[in-house]
């Protein structure tokens, strides 16, 4: 049995027009599909000034990510589940036989 990590909720009343919890998500939302979007630029980038800045702002972007996750978990908005040992090594099996489908080879 997996074990929920969180912290106690603050109270967000339920209401039909947004809230802090909406539009922290939203925030979260939208700063990851800017990290994603970035990342593609960043590496399309045909000119080293150009990348630098496209990485100078994916990073703010990441930065900023982890701040709003940051501030909703202290929150109680966002929750993970702790895992054990034996899910951990499953997990580890099932990425490790991904390793064949690589077009490189893995340094062990």
């Amino acid at each position: 049995m997996t074990q929920k990590i969180q912290n106690p909720a603050i109270q967000i009343p339920d209401t039909p027009q947004m809230t802090d919890r909406d539009y922290i998500t939203d925030m979260l939302t939208t700063e990851k599909y800017l990290g994603v979007s970035y990342a593609v630029a960043e590496h399309e980038a045909s000119h080293d000034s150009l990348y630098q800045i496209i990485h100078s702002v994916n990073n703010e972007t990441s930065q900023m990510q982890r701040q709003l996750y940051d501030c909703m978990f202290k929150n109680g908005l966002y929750s993970v589940e702790a895992a054990d040992a034996q899910q951990l090594q499953q997990s580890y099996q099932q990425h490790k036989g991904y390793e064949s489908q690589f077009p490189y080879k893995t340094m062990n």
